[in-house]
Formats: structure tokens, sequence, C-alpha cells
């Protein structure tokens, strides 16, 4: 028999006289579990059994209240993410993968915390978090992107202090990445944002022109045509190609990125779009067709203006495979060799205005250059010397070189608005990522990669060496920032 406590719980329960615990009960303990605390580290099981008894919710007090809890957290992390950061950047191998592991846990709570945020779906709990992304400066920025982004939840019935918020005149980068990223999630309804969207086509920041094309492109106004279409002689590489994306979604079109095409059909037929008699903004992007020519990387094009190559140099390159293009008595090669010889190849064809740098991991890391420098013959030269120097070793630190990829693009891990210097990212390995001598989750990854990629200005591209690799994560990071993968099989067909 239960002692008599539970025995009376359990008779009133049974007899519909004792309240079961409510939704505002579970809430206030939400709120308790992420207050400030000087030790973080002791709350950790309990935030996270907090974040995991809300799951089910879907309300505008739990919005608020994941929020709060999110800013929180980034809060009491931040000062550790700065000392791993140095520790990256110093290419340091134990202490960085210790430092790692003490930033595992409040990273975990983040994430979870985004992924219920992101789950919201009902305008009621969706509304109030988003009018607190479009006017709360202070909040992490990648927090505000994601619930500007829920915006779409909202387009049959928009908020009037949403829409207010959105004809204000934005105050800093940051603001105006959120508002054109809220407007774009709003189709139509982020008419309010139009004034804002058309100033920014000529920014100098390419991060919020794109954001500008994005959000003209889905708002559905004509008066963007025009402005877009004059932009095409001024971009170039990605930018290019996502405002001709742009074009094609605002009028349907599926003219590729010639100014001339677009000027012709703007002469004999734009009218008609401009003035509102055709339905606009329910277009879909055309893969373009790649020019033959210009540099390239297994077969991937290089379009940008500085590109960054992390090459694993694990000890399982070693492994032998078949000689691209080659008869099939000519004599194998290894993996590495085949990654140099290809990224040699590769140096060569960079036209000399164009800015690279090579991170080589494995173990450990080890960087080219303190930062990108010019393709010229000579800085060429020198890198390929450099690139035939390396040494195989044992790991696989995908997650590392990507962390230090972001800091030297300028990201790191500062939550916080940037315009990154380095437009290119292509990750080349031949297997799973291992930290130390354990496997590193490529889910975690992928959402390390989420957080420091804010908008996707950087893409990234992914090859595949031999048939140990794991192309499915290697495909879903290439996807989630505009990247493409490439495959190269150990017996080529």
């Amino acid at each position: 028999m239960p002692p008599l406590p539970e025995y009376l719980a359990l008779a009133l329960t049974t007899l519909g006289l004792l309240v079961p615990v409510g939704e505002s009960d579970v809430l206030g303990d939400f709120r308790k579990a992420f207050r400030s605390t000087r030790n973080p580290e002791q709350k950790h099981e309990q935030r996270l059994a907090a974040l995991n008894s809300v799951k089910d919710f879907d309300d505008p007090k739990l919005g608020l209240a994941l929020v709060a809890a999110y800013s929180q957290v980034n809060k009491e992390v931040g000062k550790r993410e700065g000392e791993h950061r140095e520790y990256v950047l110093r290419l340091a191998r134990n202490p960085a993968l210790s430092m790692r592991e003490g930033i595992n846990d409040p990273r975990l709570l983040l994430e979870v915390a985004m992924d219920r945020i992101t789950a919201l779906q009902s305008p009621a709990a969706v509304g109030p978090i988003v009018a607190e992304a479009l006017s709360d400066r202070n909040l992490p920025l990648t927090l505000r992107l994601e619930c500007a982004r829920l915006a779409r939840f909202l387009s049959d019935d928009v908020p009037g202090t949403i829409t207010k918020l959105l004809s204000k005149h934005p105050r800093s980068s940051g603001d105006t990445l959120t508002l054109l990223t809220c407007a774009g999630a709003l189709g139509a309804a982020g008419l309010p944002a139009l004034k804002t969207a058309l100033g920014t086509l000529t920014h100098q920041d390419t991060t919020l022109r794109e954001a500008a094309f994005g959000a003209l492109s889905t708002i559905g106004s004509g008066e963007g045509i025009a402005p877009m279409i004059a932009r095409l002689e001024s971009e170039q590489g990605h930018t290019l190609n996502r405002l001709t994306a742009s074009l094609q979604v605002l009028t349907g079109q599926k003219i590729s990125s010639s100014t001339k095409s677009w000027s012709a059909w703007l002469d004999k037929e734009g009218q008609d779009y401009i003035k509102g008699r055709v339905p606009l903004g329910q277009g879909k992007p055309v893969v373009q067709t790649r020019a033959p020519g210009g540099a390239s990387y297994h077969g991937l094009p290089i379009e940008g203006h500085s590109v960054l190559f992390l090459v694993d140099v694990s000890q399982s390159m070693h492994v032998m495979m078949a000689r691209k293009g080659e008869a099939e008595k000519a004599e194998p090669e290894s993996r590495l060799e085949r990654a140099l010889t290809e990224l040699s190849r590769t140096l060569q064809a960079l036209p000399p205005d164009m800015r690279f740098n090579i991170v080589a991991f494995a173990g450990r890391l080890e960087l080219y250059a303190d930062e990108s420098v010019l393709a010229s013959p000579k800085q060429i030269q020198e890198a390929i010397t450099w690139l035939n120097a390396r040494k195989m070793n044992l790991g696989t630190r995908i997650h590392d070189a990507l962390e230090m990829a972001f800091h030297l693009s300028g990201r790191g891990v500062e939550d916080t608005y940037f315009n990154s210097p380095v437009d290119t990212i292509f990750l080349l390995t031949d297997g799973l990522p291992i930290a130390g001598s354990k496997k590193d989750p490529p889910n975690g990854i992928l959402r390390a990669a989420k957080r420091w990629n804010l908008g996707s200005r950087v893409v990234i591209h992914t090859v595949g060496l031999g048939d140990g690799v794991p192309i499915q994560f290697l495909k879903k990071l290439a996807k989630a920032h505009g990247g493409q993968f490439a495959h190269e099989k150990s017996k080529p067909k």
C-alpha cells in the first residue's frame, strides 16, 4: 500500500477533486529554471528538463519565455565562446577539444531552445515574438532572424504592431537584416517594408543587398522590378545568382543573369508587371546553366571573391584510388595526392584579383596564412609548396575546421551582425567527423554551422573522396548553405 499522502492524492485524482498541474505552473517553473545564476553549469539538467516540459505547448506566454531563455543562455555562454575562439585561432590541439567539451552543455540548451521556438506555428504564439525580434535590439541576432522567419505563419492576419514596426526606418544593420527577413517571410503582407527594401538595393553591404532582393521577390510590388534589373550590371558571383533568382520569383520569368535579356523583356512586357496587371511574387527560381571556363574545384565552379579551402589530411587519406581520367592500367594515387593535385590546379586557375586561404585539418589544424591572400603567382607557388609539405595525422576535426573558417571570415562565434570578407568555403573530406578519439555527431556540426553563418552569407560546397564518405551529412551541409556536393569514388565509372 502506498504511503498515506500518495494514497490520498491517488484517491482525490480518481474522484476528480485534485486539479492537475496546468500550463501556467509549467511555465512558471520554466522561467525559474532560466533565471540568471552564477553557476549555470549546475542548472543544465534542470533547464534541459524545463525545455522538454514545454515541447507540446504553442501559446504566446511560451514564445516570449523561450526568447528570454535563449537570450539568457546566450549571454552566459559568451565568455566561454570567446576563450574557445582564442584556442582555435592558436591552432591548439587538446586544449581546443577540452574547451569545446566545456561549452557543449550550454550550446545544447541553445539548440533545444531554438528547436522549441521554431516549432511554434499558431499566430497567437508567433505574433509576440516576431514583434520582439523587430523591436528588441539587445536580442541575439541569430534569435532575431529565426523569429522573423516565423512571420510566415502570420501572412493572413498580421498584427498592427508588426505592420507598424515594418514601416519604421531601421537604425542598424542588424535591424535592417531582421526587418527584411520578416518582410520576405510575410510575402505580400510585407509591403510596409518596401521603402526600406528599395533603399537597401544599393547598400555597400552585400548581405543586406541580398536580403533586399529576397524581400522584394516575395512582397510582389512592381516598384522593385526596374531597380533590381538595374543592379544586374553591378553584381557578380553568388550575389548575382541570388539577384537573378529573386527576379525570377518576382516576375515568373525564366531569364538568366543577362542584363541585356532582362532589359529587353522590361521594354517589351515589363509595364504590365510594373503596373500590377500581372500577379507578382509567385514564380520559382531556375537553376542557372554554368558558363564553360573559369576556375573550378572538383567540378564545382568558383564564383566568389574570396575562397577558403578546408582540406582533410587525416591518416585515412593514404588509401589509394584510381587516377581520374586515366586508363585502368595507370598506377593508382592516394586520396591525399588527388586532393593536393586538384587544389594545386585550382589555385593556378584563380583570377589574380581573387583572395584565398587554406586550412589543413586532421587531429590538429594548420593554417596557410593568417588572413586571405591575393592569388598572385608568388602566393600560389608558396601555397602549393606549403600544401605538399603537409603530413597526415589521426582525427577528422570537421567541426573545428569549420569553426576556424568562420573565425577567419570575420564571423567567429559572437552573435553580432557581420559582413564576411570570405564568401565561399570548400570542405573536402574522406570520412566521418572525429574529435579526439570519439565520433563528432554530424547533427551538431550542422546546427553549429547554421549558427555561425547568419543569413547564409557564406556559401559552403562539400567534396567527398572515396567510398566511405558521410554523403548525407555533406549533402545537408552544402544544401543548407547554398552550395553543392561533389563525390569522387575510388573507382570512377
